[in-house]
């Protein structure tokens, strides 16, 4: 009898030829992922992008500025505004990993006369700054003196947007974890799709007009509707729970979660279409969604990652959504500023949804 059993099963797997493919590529897949990440990160060698900017009167600051520019292991996008707060403003904006600003230092004591360095940092990327400090302080070592302290660290963030919060990093995790919870419930709730086919029960609600749009239409907007609900009991946990001020950004948010919401659901029914059977769409989204969450930031923060991983992560449905809450409850920007973020996602969604509504209204005429 177990023997029976278990060459059913094995039956079931080898005949689904999709399932049995991704069931022994998935596990393999995703710790080459992991492994490329944390083995980047561990040995201290990120691929972070520096914001450089320095005083543009002063030749210690000047002598600093060159030295730093010839032997960075970093990549370095220079400001030549002679300003800290354009640096700091490249910083927030996500634009770099973390900023350094170059300034005379007050103390003029000091023998050599060094220069101050102020560490512009993103509460999400701490470790960044800490890194670039160990990286300066190896560029600098000949020159200065090591017991001194030429560091300065500032948050680049809008104080308003990060007053109170108990830990200034958990609004990174909103997103982040939004997007991935989002994402396993819609492929759950969306794979009743092809029970449906698979009983007949798809076949006689189409004899209705337009019965395959309704039906997928129905399914959307239950999908998106559970969604948005399961986003703001996330975004509420943050606001009660971790101090995160989410009350002056309630339009934004609600713009964000509903489209997030629908990003999720077009994506797993447009799967859904594509699988033939609950294994195989079992198997597909669990390996889309680990692989979308561990490459789009849901896992890992995006910086720690090599430079040829990043640039994957923005063909993640998780990169722009982290984008999206980040940039409106950290980074204090605007819907109008957010708008590429908010037209990726709408867009998509749509394309998504499209998709799908083709792809079912094939399958279920077959």
């Amino acid at each position: 009898m177990i023997y029976a059993v278990m060459k059913t099963m094995a039956l079931r797997l080898w005949r689904d030829k999709g399932a049995l493919l991704l069931a022994f590529i998935l596990p393999g897949f995703i710790f080459a992922i992991f492994a490329v990440i944390f083995s980047t990160a561990s040995g201290g060698t990120l691929d972070l992008r520096v914001a450089l900017g320095a005083e543009t009167d002063n030749p210690v600051v000047a002598q600093t500025l060159e030295r730093i520019k010839d032997n960075a292991t970093f990549d370095i996008l220079l400001d030549e505004s002679g300003q800290m707060e354009t640096v700091r403003e490249t910083v927030r904006l996500g634009q770099a990993d973390v900023g350094l600003f170059i300034g005379s230092n007050p103390d003029i004591s000091t023998v050599p006369a060094l220069p101050r360095l102020t560490i512009l940092q993103d509460p999400s990327r701490e470790v960044a700054g800490t890194v670039i400090k160990g990286q300066i302080r190896q560029i600098l070592a000949a020159e200065t003196d090591q017991s001194s302290d030429i560091f300065v660290t500032q948050s680049a963030m809008p104080e308003k947007t990060l007053e109170g919060a108990t830990d200034k990093s958990v609004t990174y995790y909103i997103g982040a974890t939004a997007i991935l919870f989002l994402m396993f419930a819609s492929m759950q709730g969306a794979s009743i799709s092809i029970d449906e086919r698979r009983s007949g029960i798809s076949q006689r609600l189409m004899v209705g007009p337009k019965g395959a749009l309704a039906m997928l239409t129905g399914k959307f907007l239950f999908l998106t509707q559970i969604g948005f609900i399961q986003t703001f009991i996330i975004i509420a946990v943050a606001a009660l729970f971790f101090d995160v001020e989410v009350t002056r950004h309630i339009p934004a948010l609600i713009l964000i979660t509903l489209g997030t919401a629908m990003l999720s659901a077009s994506l797993a029914l447009f799967i859904a279409a594509l699988c033939g059977s609950a294994s195989q769409m079992h198997t597909v989204s669990t390996f889309l969604v680990l692989l979308f969450s561990a490459i789009g930031g849901s896992m890992v923060p995006r910086f720690m990652m090599p430079d040829w991983l990043q640039g994957l992560g923005i063909l993640t449905p998780n990169y722009w959504v982290i984008e999206g809450f980040y940039g409106i409850l950290a980074r204090g920007q605007s819907v109008l500023s957010l708008w590429p973020v908010l037209s990726v996602i709408y867009v998509s969604a749509g394309v998504f949804l499209a998709s799908a509504a083709i792809i079912s209204h094939k399958m279920m005429r077959l």
